[in-house]
């Protein structure tokens, strides 16, 4: 009996996991892309790109596969987002 009720609370853990490194991986990514696209010195968007692509090497590293994949998931949902172009307000003349 003992042993369900830890498969329950492992497959509860895991889930959470997923959700919350999905969460991350938007965060991060909507964060990379805001630093990206406000800084015009190109040694900062060097150094940021590189903290973003250190950042998946290590968690290719250390976390399970499922985890990587849905922070890659929400790393590429953020920069899909960000990616799309902005509604114009019926009243906003084009410029």
């Amino acid at each position: 009996m003992p042993q369900i009720i830890y498969e329950i609370i492992n497959l509860f853990s895991s889930a959470l996991r997923l959700i919350g490194l999905a969460a991350l991986g938007v965060s991060i990514g909507w964060l990379t892309l805001d630093l990206l696209r406000k800084t015009e010195v190109w040694q900062v968007q060097i150094a940021v790109y590189l903290g973003l692509v250190g950042l998946a090497a290590a968690l290719a590293d250390f976390m399970a596969g499922g985890a990587l994949g849905a922070f890659c998931i929400g790393l590429g949902a953020a920069i899909f987002m960000w990616g799309m172009p902005k509604k114009k307000k019926e009243g906003e003349a084009e410029k």
